[in-house]
């Protein structure tokens, strides 16, 4: 983009505009969980319930269908530092991060429409067709979501107004995961009628139309305060340089492998979810109570993660939290026939797993701190990418190991035998117990939280001398 001036709406480049008191408004918090209820509108139903749309609706190969998730997902990922790199590098008067969110929301929702399309044509046209619009979605989520989350750190400063923030986008991620897990079934009934084809596309436009609004509201009322004036304008560097001080930035590296088992533990487990409750429980309607009992779960997790992780700080605070979850979910094989202590066990062991969801948020905002003190680069672009890339690689790998597991089982539609049933079982456990134990070894590398202080006075002093 063309290097403009900025307009009285948004700072100078370089300049920094301090929040009255240090603090964030009311309204713009809430204004910025906002983008994370209408990003999960749109990208919940995707993650929730399109591997079944593809599988059981569009029937489309399943072992086809892990295949293209898989793919889709790593070839968009491939692209979004580059679109970090550009975030970087852009200056324009209607801000740094917020063009994107404004420009971008129309084209993405309409691209989520045709992805909940499935148009009458052969099974290879629909793979195609599938692939197509999916990658497209993709992609121009990542036009958005990457200068969403990048904003935060271009907000404030504050640690513990990130932790605000994050509790902010865990509410509305909370709460647009279970709006999409609680009424998609029956709103794709009653729009329906019975034709599933049209109940998941009125569906589907309802939420993007939705999300498209919230977006909006993001970019209206969610300022740019804290440009850095080195990466404002466009820098000779390149991308790979960037990326080379950022694998040296040890938290941001902690961090995003932290993300990437977080989202393959719940990519897993919103897809085999609706085959569990199906196949395992033989009850469809606990698919609409297990997964909104997920996200009500965050929703508490929202509630008591800033002063959870203001006790016990991200790395003991996560590794504490994660240990809960391991012991729930250890409990829960020996009650499936038993479901109130069984949604018990589960509602209360996500309660202290979805810390993390709310946690990861912060780690990348402090980590992009910690890089600009490190290296002299804020890069809150390029470094954001990265945890985009592990939402939607992890959200892939997960979905895909679903996806395999039931093609090696034999997994139809239309016969599901003893042994898919006993693999569906077993995935539904496995996974999330081997990426926690695997997520407490990562964030034990996570060591910030003991400086994070200074790295902010002395980045303060830094500019207070410009």
């Amino acid at each position: 983009m063309q290097t403009t001036n900025i307009t009285n709406e948004m700072p100078l480049v370089g300049s920094i505009i301090k929040q009255k008191n240090g603090k964030l408004s009311f309204k713009e918090k809430i204004s910025y969980g906002l983008g994370d209820l209408g990003s999960n509108l749109m990208w919940g139903i995707v993650g929730s319930f399109l591997l079944y749309f593809y599988t059981d609706v569009a029937l489309i190969p399943v072992a086809a269908t892990g295949t293209l998730l898989l793919v889709a997902r790593i070839l968009d990922s491939i692209i979004d530092p580059v679109i970090g790199g550009f975030v970087d590098r852009t200056n324009t008067k209607f801000g740094r991060t917020r063009p994107y969110i404004l420009f971008g929301i129309v084209p993405f929702a309409i691209m989520l429409i045709l992805t909940f399309t499935s148009p009458d044509i052969s099974t290879t046209g629909k793979i195609i067709y599938a692939s197509v619009t999916y990658i497209i979605a993709g992609l121009l989520y990542s036009l958005i979501n990457i200068p969403y989350g990048s904003l935060m750190s271009l907000m404030t400063r504050s640690g513990e107004e990130k932790d605000q923030l994050s509790s902010f986008r865990m509410v509305g991620m909370a709460v647009g995961s279970i709006i999409v897990t609680a009424l998609t079934t029956p709103m794709v009934s009653y729009f329906g009628g019975g034709n599933e084809h049209k109940g998941y596309l009125y569906t589907t436009i309802i939420f993007a139309v939705l999300s498209a609004i919230m977006f909006l509201i993001v970019y209206r009322n969610c300022k740019e305060r804290y440009v850095d004036p080195v990466s404002s304008v466009k820098e000779k560097g390149s991308i790979i340089q960037t990326y080379k001080s950022a694998f040296r930035n040890t938290p941001w590296v902690s961090t995003i492998i932290f993300s990437l088992l977080l989202f393959i533990r719940t990519g897993a487990t919103v897809s085999i979810t609706i085959y569990f409750s199906l196949h395992v429980l033989h009850n469809p309607a606990m698919i609409s109570i297990l997964l909104p009992a997920l996200y009500v779960s965050l929703l508490c997790s929202a509630a008591i993660t800033p002063t959870f992780l203001k006790k016990f700080k991200q790395r003991k605070g996560n590794i504490i939290a994660q240990i809960i979850f391991l012991i729930g979910l250890a409990f829960m094989p020996f009650f499936e026939h038993n479901m109130v202590v069984f949604v018990a066990l589960w509602f209360l062991a996500n309660v202290f797993g979805g810390v993390s969801s709310g946690a990861v948020f912060s780690m990348i905002a402090n980590s992009v701190d910690y890089n600009e003190w490190k290296f002299n680069k804020k890069a809150e672009g390029t470094l954001y990418a990265g945890y985009s890339f592990a939402t939607k690689v992890g959200m892939a790998l997960g979905s895909a190991v679903v996806g395999y597991t039931l093609a090696l089982t034999g997994y139809s539609a239309t016969n599901v035998t003893p042994e898919a049933s006993s693999a569906i079982n077993m995935l539904f456990f496995v996974i999330p117990l081997v990426c926690t134990i695997l997520q407490i070894i990562a964030v034990s590398f996570y060591k910030l939280d003991a400086i994070h202080p200074k790295v902010v006075s002395e980045l303060e002093a830094r500019r207070s001398a410009l």
